[in-house]
């Protein structure tokens, strides 16, 4: 018998809007791709190459198509840290067997304002290597709300 599995990175972003009081007003989830920059970041890993970890979000206003190609959003609007990553709360196992790790960022009321229709997660807070890119619906996020980024990603 021979047994195979496959096995792929995937992800979702789920982008949750809350009001002033903190009431989720709305959301909208999309799946993203891991592209080339950010499959070759993860196999960095199993050769020991030092690499500096993922750890900023960035929204930007780009509507092309997500491409394994691309290295950069499009249009890159505003960029911040993620949230501190806490082991035992963000890193767990599916029930298929799998490791999911869930990042979050959260952009205040006056962060990130703008047409917002595609993110990504990126290794610096300038430039640096993009790991995944997500292409969604347009948000128009203004000051009246508040824009809550939930990155699941499973290998």
């Amino acid at each position: 018998m021979h047994v195979m599995e496959a096995l792929d990175m995937r992800g979702r972003l789920t982008m949750r809007i809350s009001d002033a009081q903190g009431r989720t007003i709305g959301s909208v989830a999309a799946d993203n791709n891991i592209v080339l920059t950010g499959r070759d970041l993860v196999a960095k890993l199993f050769i020991k190459e030092t690499i500096d970890p993922v750890s900023f979000v960035a929204v930007g206003t780009g509507s092309a198509p997500v491409t394994p190609s691309d290295a950069a959003l499009k249009t890159e609007l505003f960029r911040k840290p993620i949230n501190t990553p806490n082991a035992s709360q963000n890193l767990s196992t599916t029930q298929d067997f799998k490791k999911k790790v869930t990042v979050t960022a959260d952009l205040d009321f006056s962060q990130g304002n703008g047409a917002l229709t595609e993110a990504g997660l990126f290794n610096a807070a300038v430039g640096g290597v993009m790991y995944n890119r997500v292409v969604f619906p347009t948000i128009n996020k203004t000051s009246d709300f508040k824009l809550t980024l939930i990155w699941e990603i499973v290998f």
